[in-house]
């Protein structure tokens, strides 16, 4: 394909097949190409690879399937067609068109098999046949529905295809996905698993030791200096922490402190991946007071899964109109990758993996498994260090639920947040402002992301607590206090209505919004509250926040 030819604007017209020389991606890729490469339509940090080929596809149906893939990328879906609220959106990203990709070709090596002409050839039966099909299929539930789904956009997609490719309405559209593969429950709880609180503690506590040595240890590897050298020949001040990795083992040492920097920064803040390494230098700056104190930090960044203009995903994200708002050790650690690098980017994939030269770094940020492999690296590294220096209690326990991930991490705090009655976050290392900065930071804004994950944490915190006293009084434990006819109201009430059920967003709301369920647990003292906002004496000198303070002595 010409140059020329791939320099042509992206066209359609309704009923026909595009052009052979329409242009896909500028440069890249054309339409009657055998291989679409959408990469660089997807400009996100933690943007990966996504090639589309379609040899996989059946010959038969192969310009069809280009053709949907490509009204895809450059046509809102007419969702007005559905007889059925969805939560999809009309315009989708790069990335989810490789998806749906992947989610459509079972369907058409499928139809080939059964020798189906073409899509608008598809009877009703042969369409129950092929739901039948999903059904039996060795999958989980999610991966069903979006198999069926992706039958559905051939179906939306209709008015804009050629009359051969034009797929008669699905029976799932008009009963009902579920009522097709059979009941999903569904639940509003995120299913990503928090890190093991002893694992979260002491993976935090490392990082943080490691950031507070940073600046220094980035000054001994920016000497380069040999081998030989001692660690008595340390700059004097050093801290024990590194020991002298930073002149043995230089490589190590920049992977260790950079994946350190990385904990610190993605969870006191609770970024997502996409925004921590869209972060670049210069983003840090203290927010001082009247008096010159800096007692917080804002970041400047981009945000991306909430970035739209008119309905339609902005995939190079946009600038957040309000930063993030973070604490000291956040700020130290984003001027310790400033240091350690001169890159205008803070994270790229060499800082995250041991290599020998110290400096040609990668402006590319670092995937999944390169920040698997750093983190790996740190808590092997953490652990080898508690032996040496005689802390094995300080070792960084291994994670039941597995490896720790940037997307744990972020569920992780907003779970650590609820988990403690007042919003702190207990993790043996305690920063009292943290809980302010965090939770009313992101409390207060929608475009922070995690808004709508703590009022969820709080009502699946909730009732827990109510099923644990439920259980208890099952069980023949007791209960005394000014507040033991209550407590015991609100297990009963709990067991009515909720015992056994898997909460949904409603149920959820319903819950906080009960006075009479206002039940919590305080881990710190062998005592529960029964929490009545108006009458509560741990807050009678501040606005009620809807949870009581266990720190308080009033609660005696």
């Amino acid at each position: 394909m010409s140059e020329t030819a791939r320099s042509a604007q992206p066209s359609f017209q309704a009923g026909h097949l595009p052009a052979p020389d329409t242009v896909v991606v500028p440069g890249v890729c054309c339409f009657a190409d055998d291989r679409w490469d959408l990469t660089p339509l997807s400009p996100r940090p933690t943007a990966r690879h996504m090639a589309i080929n379609f040899a996989r596809c059946p010959e038969p149906f192969r310009d069809d399937f280009r053709h949907m893939l490509y009204l895809l990328l450059n046509v809102d879906m007419p969702m007005e067609r559905l007889n059925r609220v969805a939560s999809v959106r009309r315009r989708v990203a790069p990335s989810t068109v490789k998806g749906i990709s992947e989610d459509t070709l079972p369907f058409l090596n499928w139809l080939h098999q059964r020798r189906v002409p073409t899509l608008a050839a598809m009877t009703d039966s042969e369409l129950r046949a092929y739901a039948h099909h999903v059904r039996e299929e060795p999958l989980t539930d999610l991966p069903k529905q979006r198999r069926l789904f992706a039958v559905s956009r051939f179906w939306l997609m209709a008015p804009y295809l050629r009359p051969s490719a034009q797929l008669r309405q699905p029976h799932w559209e008009l009963e009902g996905i579920q009522e097709v593969l059979g009941s999903v429950p569904w639940t509003a709880e995120n299913k990503t698993k928090p890190i093991h609180p002893a694992t979260m503690s002491a993976l935090l506590m490392w990082s943080l030791r490691l950031v507070e040595d940073g600046q220094r240890v980035a000054t001994i590897l920016a000497r380069d200096l040999p081998k030989s050298t001692q660690p008595d020949d340390y700059p004097a001040g050093l801290l024990t922490w590194f020991g002298d990795t930073p002149i043995t083992d230089p490589a190590r040492a920049r992977q260790v402190l950079s994946a350190a920097c990385l904990i610190t920064i993605a969870y006191l803040t609770g970024m997502r991946s996409d925004e921590v390494f869209g972060l670049g230098r210069g983003c840090c700056a203290p927010s001082v007071t009247q008096s010159g104190t800096a007692t917080s930090y804002e970041i400047q960044g981009r945000s991306f899964k909430t970035a739209f203009r008119n309905g339609v995903q902005i995939p190079e994200g946009k600038e957040r109109t309000v930063p993030w708002r973070a604490v000291k050790p956040v700020a130290d650690a984003i001027a310790v990758m400033e240091q350690l690098h001169g890159n205008d980017r803070l994270f790229s994939e060499t800082l995250l993996k041991r290599f020998d030269n110290g400096t040609n770094h990668s402006s590319r940020p670092p995937d999944s498994h390169r920040v698997s492999e750093g983190l790996r690296a740190l808590i092997n590294w953490s652990n080898s260090r508690a032996s040496a220096m005689g802390r094995p209690h300080e070792q960084i326990p291994s994670d039941p639920d597995g490896p720790v991930s940037m997307r744990r991490l972020r569920r992780t705090l907003a779970w650590f947040i609820y988990r403690r009655p007042g919003g702190r976050v207990a993790l043996g290392i305690q920063y009292g402002h943290l809980q302010l900065h965090t939770t009313e930071g992101y409390g207060n804004r929608v475009s922070a992301g995690l808004r709508h994950v703590f009022p969820l944490e709080e009502a699946f915190t909730l009732r827990d607590t109510l099923q644990e006293a439920a259980e208890r009084f099952d069980a023949g434990s007791g209960v005394s206090g000014p507040a033991a006819d209550r407590y015991r109201r609100a297990a009963s009430e709990f067991n009515a209505r909720y015992q056994g059920l898997t909460l949904n967003a409603r149920q959820a709301g319903d819950m906080l919004a009960n006075p009479g369920l206002r039940l919590y647990d305080s881990p710190d003292q062998l005592i529960a509250c029964c929490f009545d906002a108006t009458k509560a004496l741990c807050r009678r000198d501040a606005p009620p926040p809807g949870t009581p303070d266990t720190r308080s002595h009033s609660l005696r």
